[in-house]
């Protein structure tokens, strides 16, 4: 499997980004969230990413420009227009615009329309926890779940992130409603494996160890009912308050004929305006000692906090390179063919 530092595989992405017209702010955004996923370990949202994004842009149905604007804002509040932008781009700038405005204000959330698919959510969130801020982020997607108790799906996956600073690595949910993120399915796909039972449905709705069958059908939702409230709530704060499209009326990344729709809701709380970030870090820190240092059930070798092997996994992939599955690779050499590039 090819192995790659991380800075020579993100100046790869971006020269490819831009050599076929991507701007130049756009496409060092987009690569910065797939080396992101890949360094974390979430290879799923990684660079096998990246030949989707280029699809979408020559069918025209993703703008190569950068059409990003703000719409409406408060001191706490922003509405952002993608217009149909590469959807990282998007999240970062509206999060970025967060980060600024909560430093008055005390939090900032923004909501994005006409937007794309944004990569990893906790990519977004751990910007703020940088800065000493609470992040949260969320986003909508095509249909992939069912509503508890239907047969059909409805809502996406809608991922859901919160970061917060600690003294050491901040501790980072990021999670779809869904068992599996859609991701999984489509990484499966591109690799020729199977997927475990409980993972999907087909469109008959039976279990399902078919990646390709899975996608044609439903994802399940994490906890039943549970699961599916998250999902629909996402798409509430997505698409609702955005004025955009949500669930079923949004359109698939997979499917060259209409822009994606998509929305994302992104924010920021400045730990500054509520107690010394030193202190809320030092407590945080503290809680995530105890936890670790709980009793154990048997065959568990250690209690990890949320985003803890992810932060692990950026430390040793930043170190040691990242793998590149062949397929991959190969789809990589092949985007960059055209322009003269290779890696």
């Amino acid at each position: 499997m090819p192995k790659f530092q991380a800075d020579v595989l993100r100046t790869y992405c971006i020269s490819l980004l831009t050599a076929s017209g991507v701007e130049q702010s756009c496409a060092e955004a987009v690569a910065d969230a797939l080396i992101d996923a890949e360094l974390t370990g979430v290879s799923t949202h990684g660079v096998s990413r990246l030949a989707v994004y280029m699809q979408r842009m020559d069918a025209g149905v993703v703008s190569r420009g950068n059409n990003i604007r703000i719409v409406r804002e408060a001191p706490s509040a922003v509405v952002v227009d993608a217009g149909n932008s590469l959807g990282a781009a998007a999240a970062k700038f509206a999060m970025e615009t967060c980060i600024a405005k909560a430093r008055e204000s005390g939090c900032c959330f923004a909501t994005v329309k006409n937007s794309n698919h944004f990569g990893t959510a906790a990519y977004f969130t751990r910007l703020a926890a940088a800065q000493d801020m609470l992040g949260f982020a969320c986003t909508n997607l095509k249909g992939k779940i069912a509503p508890f108790g239907s047969a059909e799906p409805y809502m996406g996956t809608n991922p859901i992130s919160v970061a917060a600073p600690s003294d050491g690595l901040p501790v980072v949910l990021d999670m779809a409603p869904s068992v599996v993120a859609l991701g999984k399915l489509i990484l499966a796909q591109k690799l020729g494996k199977s997927i475990p039972l409980g993972w999907a449905l087909d469109k008959d709705g039976n279990p399902t160890t078919d990646p390709a069958a899975g996608r044609a059908g439903s994802l399940v939702p994490i906890g039943g009912a549970k699961g599916s409230g998250l999902a629909i709530m996402v798409d509430v704060l997505c698409g609702i308050l955005s004025g955009g499209p949500y669930g079923p009326h949004l359109h698939d990344l997979y499917v060259m004929d209409e822009p994606q729709g998509v929305s994302h809701f992104v924010g920021a709380i400045d730990i500054a305006h509520f107690i010394e970030p030193s202190a809320f870090k030092s407590a945080l820190s503290a809680m995530a000692g105890e936890i670790k240092a709980l009793k154990k059930v048997e065959g568990v070798e250690e209690i990890f906090l949320p985003g803890e092997r992810s932060g692990r996994n950026a430390a040793e992939n930043t170190d040691g390179g990242i793998e590149v599955p062949q397929p991959v690779y190969e789809e990589l050499l092949s985007l960059g063919k055209p322009y003269g590039l290779s890696l």
